[in-house]
């Protein structure tokens, strides 16, 4: 299975993000992934039509942190 240049980029950016978390809640990446990945934000990565993906894991973070204090 071929996986797309911007598929590629949308997983990588997941991971980076998730590193990011992992290091602010002082868990581990894995933890701190399996939680993102489960998110709306993430799900928003993965939509090209939101061009969320264009965005860093820094803001991707800032936007998951925002999502589960609304919870």
């Amino acid at each position: 299975m071929k996986v797309s240049k911007y598929e590629y980029s949308m997983e990588l950016l997941v991971a980076m993000t998730a590193t990011v978390l992992a290091k602010r809640q002082r868990v581990s990446c894995l933890e701190a992934f399996d939680t993102f990945i489960q998110s709306e934000t993430a799900n928003m990565i993965f939509d090209e039509d939101t061009h969320l993906w264009w965005n860093g894991p820094d803001y991707l973070a800032d936007e998951f942190e925002r999502e589960t204090k609304a919870l």
